[in-house]
């Protein structure tokens, strides 16, 4: 259940600080992350972290536990073919929130599949300059 937003606070490869909210829900005396980042490398859906509160807010502080989900942000070269790959995705067993309009898709690989499979659709569609693609948060070796 999505009850709190958690500010993160990261840097892009410029050197510039970008913040990006995430819905969580309590797990205990901490949190857990309830949706997939866009942005912010480092963090996956499941993740319990800890936060500080300041003014009413929550600001991430640590992950404590490590959900084994794998965070990976897409962008497509045309937003015709996000919706495509991402149901092909989902047939290999990940779920994914998007935004068309941007051409921005972010990718959860839960722990139990099988990351060769999705690296390799990954880096086929790199390939043919359909997309390129980062992996933000990599949990499966």
């Amino acid at each position: 259940m999505r009850e709190h937003k958690i500010i993160f606070t990261f840097q892009d490869a410029n050197g510039d600080y970008h913040i990006e909210c995430l819905w969580a829900s309590k797990a205990g005396t901490c949190y857990r992350i309830d949706n997939i980042p866009f942005f912010t490398p480092g963090i996956a859906k499941g993740d319990i972290v800890t936060v500080n509160e300041e003014d009413d807010q929550l600001y991430f502080d640590m992950v404590i536990e490590p959900s084994g989900h794998s965070t990976i942000q897409v962008v497509f070269f045309n937003e015709m073919l996000m919706e495509p790959a991402m149901e092909e995705l989902e047939k290999l067993g990940c779920s994914w929130e998007g935004n068309q309009a941007s051409r921005l898709a972010a990718v959860d690989i839960p722990y139990d599949v099988q990351y060769t499979l999705i690296q390799h659709f990954l880096e086929k569609g790199e390939e043919e300059q359909k997309w390129t693609y980062k992996e933000a948060c990599l949990s499966h070796y």
